[in-house]
């Protein structure tokens, strides 16, 4: 199945039917995949502000890590479910835009990298952030507030 294929499909499906077809569906559906985006939001700067040293000096990074990750999982699960649902209101029209492609591209990224590289640096950084927590604060956050900005762009493009 082609990636158009899927898209064509999922327009399709019941869900994009009554995407398509409800009058308030769309809204709270999108209130939910923006409730969802504030708490991975505020997850995600938590943890790279305590990566970059600059908040909670005195407490474990491992210990935020261990706290915050049952809201992060949760919020990037109802995101990404509610996303697909968004975009079956109107898939071919997301298909063909570059910034949705951007920002699904990003959001790939994004997830490859915490689940690689920035929970091995919540994992071993110790009291005094090194440079190597520090960049993966950095590439974190910028990774992240792409993945915004791009999507804000795909009602703009």
């Amino acid at each position: 199945m082609s990636v158009l294929s899927w898209f064509i499909w999922l327009s399709k499906s019941p869900v994009g039917e009554v995407m398509q077809k409800s009058t308030w569906g769309f809204a709270v559906v999108e209130i939910v995949h923006l409730l969802a985006l504030a708490a991975l939001g505020g997850t995600v700067l938590i943890m790279d502000l305590k990566l970059l040293g600059v908040i909670f000096k005195h407490q474990q990074v491992s210990r935020i890590a261990r706290d915050l990750n049952p809201i992060f999982l949760g919020s990037l699960v109802f995101m990404v479910l509610s996303g697909v649902m968004l975009v079956s209101e109107e898939a071919l029209k997301c298909y063909y835009n570059p910034a949705f492609r951007l920002k699904m591209l990003l959001l790939f990224l994004a997830i490859v990298f915490y689940f690689t590289l920035h929970r091995k640096a919540l994992r071993i950084s110790q009291d005094h952030p090194s440079w190597g927590s520090r960049a993966a604060a950095a590439i974190s956050l910028a990774l992240w507030l792409s993945i915004g900005l791009a999507g804000r762009a795909i009602g703009l493009i």
